[in-house]
């Protein structure tokens, strides 16, 4: 006989009641905690009830209360469902295992049930059966009842819901071919989702221009609002249309202002699409306050606790600081990123991965190689371990790791690549296993030989380089001839280790000049020259072909026009074409799709435009092998002539070469005819040196040691550093630089801008004591008080009594109180950097008790009420007077002024304000039922 359950539930459309018994000792010990997917009740100490539910709930939406009284009390918890309509087939995931799921293919079967849950992005293999079953019924319905009916339409928009999240976008595209213009028959809501399907979807194949009509067409549909406006911004600024990108982005401030109050809403992610355009037109300075605003958004919101969209946008800001040569300004926001990360996200995350890179990139620029390496090394870890692995970025990290131990260094221990062996031998099972077996693959199998050979095991670098050398072979995308060659001279190198022909010791110095020691610390291109031999014949008709020399000439050389730099977008082909034809060129790449394909493949983030009067006035078109950047094609207008053309290409050469470094490849390399004629005249006009096989920058061109000296260990990357000169900081910084945006909006509609409540929050700076302070010890249990005269805080830690004085410290400040408990080699810390109102730091002081500290704080205007610890209400209070003024909330209703206290207020707020409103409901039933109560 099955247990009987301590609970009875039931359930509606949209919530489902659970009801338990109260045992006559609970009193007030009941405890309720509810998660997304998990319920915990416990009563009078007892767990009752510890499982994960059949379905996802809305956490904030969800509350218990107690009904009867003595002894029939009953605990109801109301459970809100995430997903309203579906009915659950059990409260426990348990419970709904052993209950038989229905057919999909029956008429009633409930689509919604089948639908993406977007916080589950994760969960790829319930997807992927999903997929099959929706797939199924659409089909079925589609052939039995035909578009025009809504159970077929419903089943597709939930199984587009669900392939979106697995980027089916092709099938999806053939789809919405029928579904769309179906859809535009109707006057529905399917007409919307139709049109907004197909917008996605062009968008995610980065068909931008086809995407921006469908855009604009929900926006005559709906109206204009945050998030559309945030979308079409997102759109404009992927096609390079920077002006119209900015405008959308601010619009959208706008109606985030009006739609959700101030500092609210998603205001962070449309700041990171306005700095985004101010980063992409290359204006890195101007772009810095905004990110920077983006990232004190989430800070404010996070409210001292980790949170990964402040990490998000703090690697924004550390990588316009790194831009502009701030590494340890870059380094500050991205240490902490990393941290937040892996307490929000995991250790493992792929975003956890990522900030590693970037921190190992930042620390190896300033060439702190130990911490450098741990990164790296972290990273590459990381990297492998990822389901959507990218070989490129793997092959980024392993090359910047390799560079930290052969560059600028006096001494080279061979030993320490055997550390990398594990994540290597990983990444290479994972190649032949997951990839084509292709001059990609062959990369990678050339990059682990190396790194064996540097390691000392000869025989497993043999067979890296062995599989490496036939697929080069078969490569026919670009010549591989020097990678081939660069194999072949490692595999004798390898050989004479083996054959004891050559004693290459695990650890030697290397010979430096004091010229070399001077050099600028960061890499520049190197541009290599092809040779004109027979082995080369074919690539040289090529490029006779596709850099031909010959350019529209004029009777007149015209002024440079004011250029803006930025990289390439899908949207330049046509004026890429053009110019092409103005140059007398055979374009590279002559279809829009291949074009695309480039800027988003092997050309992302190397690929320039030079911009004036709105046209594309110069292009180079880059690519990446995962080592080397290689300029492909280097075109300019017939309209700009004699200094100014050749300032121009100069312009696009060195933004190039700027690519190249901040994505870490080793070298850039061109064939001299890219550059016309006189190539080799414009690469040393900017100062780069040529040798036999390379232009190299004047400060670090490596000259060739005899035989006789060079080191008895393989031979690394060639490579140079630039001595350039960092570039001037603009002397305006813009208009973003220098702007509150709300009040700049207020402004536009005639109001005193100066009514806008001030967003910036100011904080104490609590000195030495403040700094190093880490949040996995920051202390988050507390509790106050307060009388006329005082605030006393609560700070709860085990044995702080029995610490040594000078072991507890507490800092006040006007505004602000800082606890730092130094136990067991950590700085345990708890800190309100923006108090209430002012204290008076001489009359305050903190007390040792066994297990607590006691903080009084005097107040400095005695007797006045402190509505809040820290200044947040306060804060709030004038935001909403604001809002009630001249914003949102002007002219809402009661219930819409309800609807915005409870998303603002806090848990035991909330249950008070749902308790108010069921003691309305039930008087309005009684009130309605006049007779039932008599």
């Amino acid at each position: 006989m099955a247990e009987a359950k301590p609970y009875e539930w039931s359930q509606t459309d949209s919530e489902v009641a659970v009801r338990f018994p109260m045992p006559a000792a609970a009193g007030k010990d009941i405890k309720v905690k509810t998660e997304s997917s998990h319920l915990t009740v416990s009563l009078a100490g007892k767990s009752v009830f510890k499982q994960e539910l059949a379905n996802k709930v809305e956490v904030d939406d969800c509350f218990w209360a107690l009904e009867g009284a003595d002894e029939s009390r009953t605990l109801v918890i109301t459970l809100c469902k995430k997903k309203d309509k579906v009915q659950w087939r059990g409260l426990t995931k348990e419970e709904e295992e052993q209950v038989p799921g229905p057919d999909v293919m029956a008429p009633d079967f409930d689509v919604m049930g089948l639908e993406h849950d977007d916080d589950d992005p994760e969960r790829v293999e319930e997807q992927e059966q999903n997929e099959i079953k929706l797939e199924a019924r659409y089909k079925k319905l589609l052939e039995e009842k035909g578009l025009q009916d809504e159970s077929t339409l419903q089943t597709f928009f939930a199984l587009f819901d669900n392939c979106i999240q697995l980027y089916r976008l092709n099938k999806l595209h053939t789809y919405l071919q029928d579904v769309l213009p179906e859809c535009r028959k109707r006057t529905d809501k399917y007409k919307l989702k139709a049109v907004q399907a197909m917008a996605f979807v062009l968008w995610k194949q980065s068909k931008f221009k086809e995407a921006l009509p469908l855009f604009h067409e929900m926006e005559d549909i709906l109206g204009k609002g945050a998030a559309l406006c945030e979308n079409i911004a997102h759109t404009y600024n992927s096609m390079g249309n920077y002006v119209k990108a900015e405008d959308y982005f601010r619009q959208a401030l706008k109606f985030i202002e009006q739609e959700h109050g101030l500092n609210r809403g998603n205001r962070g992610g449309v700041l990171l699409g306005l700095g985004l355009v101010r980063d992409r037109l290359g204006k890195h300075r101007e772009a810095l306050p905004v990110i920077k605003q983006a990232y004190d958004f989430y800070k404010e919101r996070a409210n001292g606790a980790p949170a990964s969209l402040q990490a998000k946008a703090g690697i924004s800001c550390a990588k316009l600081h790194a831009k502009l040569g701030e590494m340890e300004k870059a380094e500050v926001f991205i240490r902490e990123a990393v941290m937040m990360y892996e307490v929000t996200c995991g250790e493992t995350s792929p975003l956890t991965a990522s900030a590693y890179h970037e921190l190992g990139k930042c620390l190896w620029a300033q060439r702190k190689r130990e911490d450098a390496q741990k990164a790296l090394a972290r990273a590459y870890e990381l990297e492998s371990m990822k389901d959507a692995w990218d070989l490129v970025t793997l092959l980024e990290i392993h090359n910047t790791l390799m560079d930290t131990h052969l560059k600028d260094t006096t001494n080279i221990n061979r030993t320490k690549f055997q550390e990398y062996f594990k994540t290597t031998e990983f990444v290479t099972g994972r190649v032949r296993k997951n990839l084509p077996q292709d001059g990609n693959a062959a990369v990678y199998y050339k990059a682990a030989g190396e790194l064996k050979s540097w390691g000392g095991k000869y025989s497993e670098a043999q067979e890296l380089f062995n599989e490496a050398i036939p697929l080069f072979e078969k490569e026919k995308a670009m010549d591989c001839s020097g990678l081939i060659a660069a194999c072949r001279d490692m595999l004798s190198f390898c050989d004479r280790n083996l054959a004891g022909q050559q004693n290459s010791p695990m650890n030697f110095d290397v010979p430096t000049n004091k010229e070399e020691s001077l050099a600028e610390p960061y890499d520049g291109p190197v541009f290599e020259e092809v040779q004109d031999d027979d082995e080369h014949a074919a690539m040289e008709e090529v490029a006779r072909a596709a850099f031909g020399a010959g350019t529209s000439s004029s009777s007149a050389a015209l002024a440079a026009p004011p250029c803006e730099y930025r990289l390439a977008v899908p949207e330049d082909f046509e004026q890429a074409l053009r110019l092409c034809a103005e140059c007398g060129r055979t374009p590279l790449l002559a279809d829009q799709a291949g074009f695309t394909t480039h800027l988003h493949g092997s050309g992302a983030g190397l690929c320039w435009a030079a911009v004036s009067s709105g046209s594309v006035v110069g292009f180079a078109v880059c690519g990446s092998d995962g080592i080397h950047a290689h300029v492909q094609q280097l075109l300019s207008s017939s309209i700009v002539g004699g200094r100014a053309k050749e300032e121009l290409r100069h312009g696009l050469l060195e933004r190039c070469a700027e690519a190249c470094r901040e994505k870490g490849l080793r070298g850039m390399r061109a064939e001299p005819s890219v550059a016309g004629e006189r190539g080799g005249e414009l690469f040393e006009a900017l100062a780069w040196k040529a040798s036999h096989f390379v232009y190299g920058s004047p400060a670090t061109v490596v000259e060739e040691a005899p035989a006789a000296a060079a080191a008895p260990a393989p031979a690394a990357s060639s490579s140079s550093s630039s001595s350039a000169a960092k570039p001037a900081a603009p002397k305006d910084l813009g208009t973003w630089a220098k702007v509150d945006v709300e009040k700049e909006l207020v402004a536009d509609e005639g109001v005193d801008p100066s009514i806008v409540p001030e967003k910036v929050i100011q904080k104490e700076d609590f000195g030495p004591e403040g700094q190093g302070l880490e949040l996995p010890t920051k202390i988050t249990k507390y509790s106050w008080d307060q009388t006329k005269a005082n605030v006393s805080l609560y700070i709860p830690f085990d044995g702080v009594g029995s610490l040594p004085e000078g072991d507890i410290v507490c800092v006040f400040r006007p505004r602000g109180v800082l606890l730092v408990i130094s136990h067991a080699g950590k700085r345990h810390w708890y800190k309100v950097p923006n108090l209430c109102t002012d204290i008076d730091t001489e009359a305050s002081g903190r007390k040792l008790k066994s297990d607590h500290v006691v903080i009084k704080l005097r107040k400095a205007e005695q007797g006045r009420e402190w509505s809040a610890l820290d200044d947040s209400k306060e804060r709030y209070n004038k935001d909403r007077e604001f809002r009630l003024q001249h914003g949102d909330l002007k002219g809402a209703s009661t219930e819409q002024l309800l609807a915005d206290m409870y998303k603002n207020a806090n848990d035991e707020e909330r249950a008070g304000l749902r308790d108010a409103m069921r003691v309305n409901q039930e008087k309005r039933k009684a009130d309605a039922n006049p007779g039932k109560g008599a």
